[in-house]
């Protein structure tokens, strides 16, 4: 019998869990927290099919291939159709010779779905992407910073993360990267999603930009109700807009016979939305301002979008690949690890789009909470 390919049942996060743990990675994160699963693979009302946004390949009855998918809105400079992100594409070993890899993938390459996008794919499967003519993107840019007064604490992260390490390379890759002070706060500033979001702001952002929609229904299904991440926003007025940022504070934690143990903390920007230059210094500040209150030694964001890279170095907020030692910097935190930890992705899209870059004129907005690339380790 040939093997036969639909969508998970509600109920079967057992066995996609199992599988998972057998053939993806042992322990993974979906394994061990089945409300993160359903809140990443169950968004009811972006999946019209009655079951998980789970493909699954079956061979009298065993699981032999999963592929997820994550349903977003698609915003092409202000047109909105349907999209997905695919995650945990793994296919079982004594299966992975013929078809059944993009016999899977074409579960979610349908004419329903306007944009496919796999980030934070493993580079072993690039092939596939490029067979089936997707495009393949460089890695994600990733701005980094140091606070002031935290040198030292930048340091010693890098000296656990590389202990064969001189303290002189340790030195060359600290300074780069520490601002000097933070700006004075005057702009009042809030703590939430504006109410006229997507009257006054989604429209004007939608417009100029490509990616997923980061109007009031997705942020705050990825911010506000994510089951594991306190995520705080940030909103700065701006005239008859708002500009907005959406952070989180991570603890660095250090594996040891014992255990993990606490090393420091990092902010992770995930969303920086200004309404205008000056605004985005004005927002930029408040982060800063309430980074430092949290106690955290510095923080970084990833992510495509031309304009927002152009006013971040601007601003101090520096981009990794400028250095050369900048893949040094950690990026996996729980437990640290001394890899840098870039993003690589790839794209189907049904129609045309500006291409996503690091370019200056980059109009796609993507960041490191697109997809489930922002989810605990």
């Amino acid at each position: 019998m040939a093997v036969q390919f639909r969508y998970a049942n509600l109920d079967e996060y057992p066995r996609l869990s199992k599988f998972l743990n057998d053939y993806w990675a042992e322990n993974h994160i979906y394994v061990r927290d089945e409300p993160l699963f359903q809140w990443t693979f169950n968004r009811k009302n972006h999946w019209e099919h009655g079951s998980l946004s789970f493909a699954v390949g079956e061979d009298k009855g065993e699981l032999v291939g999963i592929l997820g998918g994550i349903p977003f809105r698609f915003n092409n400079r202000g047109k909105s159709s349907k999209g997905v992100w695919i995650a945990n594409y793994v296919i079982r070993p004594d299966y992975r010779r013929g078809t059944l890899a993009l016999q899977l993938l074409s579960q979610f390459r349908k004419p329903e779905f306007n944009a496919v996008v796999a980030s934070g794919i493993n580079p072993a499967t690039i092939s596939i992407y490029k067979v089936l003519r997707g495009e393949v993107l460089p890695d994600m840019p990733r701005h980094f910073l140091v606070l002031p007064g935290a040198a030292e604490r930048m340091a010693g992260l890098l000296g656990i993360a590389h202990p064969d390490w001189s303290a002189e390379k340790i030195q060359s890759l600290v300074e780069p990267f520490s601002i000097a002070g933070v700006p004075e706060v005057s702009a009042p500033f809030g703590r939430s999603i504006p109410d006229a979001w997507d009257e006054a702001d989604w429209p004007e952002i939608a417009a100029r930009t490509t990616g997923a929609a980061r109007d009031f229904d997705f942020l705050n299904w990825r911010y506000a109700h994510h089951p594991d991440f306190e995520y705080r926003f940030l909103s700065v007025p701006d005239g008859n807009r708002t500009g907005l940022a959406v952070w989180r504070l991570e603890t660095i934690r250090r594996a040891t016979t014992e255990g993990r143990a606490d090393v420091d903390q990092i902010a992770r920007l995930v969303e920086f939305l200004p309404a205008s230059r000056k605004n985005a210094e004005d927002l930029f500040a408040v982060f800063l301002r309430e980074v430092c209150a949290a106690g955290a030694f510095g923080a970084d964001y990833y992510g495509y979008h031309g304009e927002t890279g152009c006013w971040f170095e601007e601003m101090g907020f520096r981009r990794v690949s400028r250095h050369p030692e900048g893949h040094g910097i950690p990026s996996r935190f729980q437990p640290l690890d001394g890899k840098g930890g870039g993003i690589m992705s790839a794209m189907f899209l049904q129609e045309s789009a500006p291409p996503c870059t690091e370019a200056a004129d980059c109009a796609w907005y993507w960041t490191k909470a697109d997809s489930d690339q922002d989810r605990p380790n």
